[in-house]
């Protein structure tokens, strides 16, 4: 029997990573697991726990202990805190803000990439910063996604005035720079395409062309 099929997609904010790992997803009949949500149930375990996120021995060790699964069609993917459904809670702007500097703490990733690993075997599309270099370096199928700062900017900006509709772009641009920057550099996992990758540059194609490039790439690999 052929073990699952593993397919990693990293890339920077904004580069197509989650609407397109859940179309893969549901074409290849695979788990969909976004990384970056279980970061945010994390932060949620923090806020709830009431422990300073800036404490990285604290927040360490609360990642260590609990368990974040996810379930579900790709589409409507549930995430489990400790067995509990908080897939609404961690879009919340506060789990947001403190996600964003909790999983920058080398032992919380470490932790994360045990649960990763732990989804992954099931057979899964997972998406991120670090699959393709750490989580899954033996991935069967690695992409990197990417566009131009200026284009994943106005992608995440047409997602924020949804919801706001006096998000500003310039506003926007810094957050994904910035972001960019603190991915790039950090010291443990930084972003970066794994070696074997296949990098697809989506500036100025529609998700649909990218989409048709990736079945493409897994029926010839397949």
């Amino acid at each position: 029997m052929s073990s699952p099929l593993i397919i990693a997609i990293d890339g920077p904010s904004a580069s197509g990573k989650s609407t397109l790992g859940r179309t893969l997803a549901r074409e290849l009949g695979l788990l969909y697991i976004d990384t970056g949500s279980m970061y945010r149930a994390v932060a949620l375990a923090v806020i709830e726990s009431s422990a300073n996120e800036r404490d990285d021995l604290a927040v360490s060790s609360l990642a260590e202990r609990i368990k974040i699964d996810m379930a579900g069609d790709p589409d409507s993917l549930t995430v489990f805190l400790d067995g509990r459904d908080v897939t609404g809670r961690i879009r919340d702007e506060d789990v947001t803000h403190v996600a964003s500097i909790v999983s920058t703490i080398p032992a919380v990733r470490r932790a994360m990439v045990r649960q990763q690993r732990e989804l992954g075997r099931r057979g899964a599309v997972m998406n991120g910063r670090d699959i393709g270099t750490v989580v899954f370096p033996d991935a069967d199928i690695k992409f990197f996604l990417d566009a131009s700062v200026k284009e994943r900017a106005e992608r995440r900006l047409a997602e924020e005035r949804a919801i706001n509709p006096d998000a500003r772009y310039e506003q926007t641009l810094s957050d994904i720079t910035d972001r960019d920057r603190r991915d790039t550099t950090r010291e443990d996992s930084p972003l970066v395409a794994a070696a074997d990758a296949i990098v697809i540059d989506s500036s100025g194609k529609s998700i649909a062309e990218v989409f048709r490039e990736m079945v493409n790439i897994v029926k010839e690999k397949l």
